[in-house]
């Protein structure tokens, strides 16, 4: 077995860390510092554009009523439209707009912007990546010679320090959101109200943003969810609570991560 070298920069935004992890038979580790840096400030310029938390962000103007969808840059354009995708195909059950304060697409953002960083690590010709956003993970590539792709731990609702399972993660994006990040912290839009379904939901996609979206509109719908994810949409999902899983879409199938306990 060939041994591949590793190159890892964790990146200090979001109000988390954001982990770039970087492999091959041989790396040269300036060509690898140039191509993270400039991952990195992708990730600022998207702190820049889309947070709710900064007041000179164009989310922070929208959110004021001083900055209409027509006017934003060409990226807050593209998450206003991959938000509203996914908030129509969901039934409502992800809907950045019914957030208190006003739109906030945080629940988007976070994989749409590590599927950015590691476009610009490929595009420096790094090949083999993953962007590991606080448990939302873009890959490309493999993560060794052996594999086909990278693979991708699924941490245990009720401890998350335990592993329920994994899944090989190729050219694609693993979302989990859940309860043991920051309790019920997820608004129901139905109701207004922080409220959830299930401990944790967990989405696989070819797309980061819709695989973040998708997470959160299951952590609140829970099971009765898992239909909106039709067999053309590319989506594989689960959702564990009180040691359960339900799940649909052959990724987590085909893995047998049907029990949680």
């Amino acid at each position: 077995m060939t041994t591949w070298r590793r190159y890892v920069h964790h990146e200090h935004v979001w109000a988390t860390v954001v982990t770039f992890d970087v492999r091959a038979p041989q790396i040269s580790e300036s060509d690898v510092r140039e191509a993270c840096a400039a991952a990195a400030r992708e990730l600022h310029r998207i702190d820049e554009w889309l947070s709710p938390f900064r007041s000179d962000s164009e989310v922070s103007a929208i959110r004021r009523g001083e900055l209409s969808a027509v006017d934003v840059s060409a990226p807050v354009a593209e998450v206003l439209a991959g938000c509203a995708a996914v908030t129509t195909q969901s039934g409502g059950a992800f809907d950045p707009w019914a957030a208190p304060g006003g739109f906030d697409p945080s629940g988007y953002v976070k994989g749409w912007g590590a599927d950015r960083a590691a476009a610009i690590l490929v595009g420096h010709g790094f090949a083999n990546v993953s962007v590991n956003a606080a448990g939302d993970v873009t890959c490309r590539g493999r993560s060794d010679a052996e594999r086909e792709g990278w693979r991708i731990g699924i941490a245990d609702p009720a401890d998350p320090n335990r592993i329920l399972g994994a899944v090989e993660v190729c050219d694609a994006h693993l979302a989990t959101s859940g309860r043991y990040e920051q309790g019920d912290h997820i608004v129901d839009p139905a109701t207004g109200r922080r409220a959830v379904s299930v401990d944790s939901a967990t989405v696989l996609a070819r797309d980061g943003g819709q695989a973040d979206a998708w997470a959160t509109a299951l952590l609140v719908r829970g099971p009765a969810g898992l239909p909106l994810i039709t067999p053309d949409s590319g989506l594989s999902a689960m959702v564990v609570s009180s040691g359960y899983a339900w799940v649909q879409g052959e990724a987590f199938a085909r893995d047998r991560l049907v029990a949680a306990g």
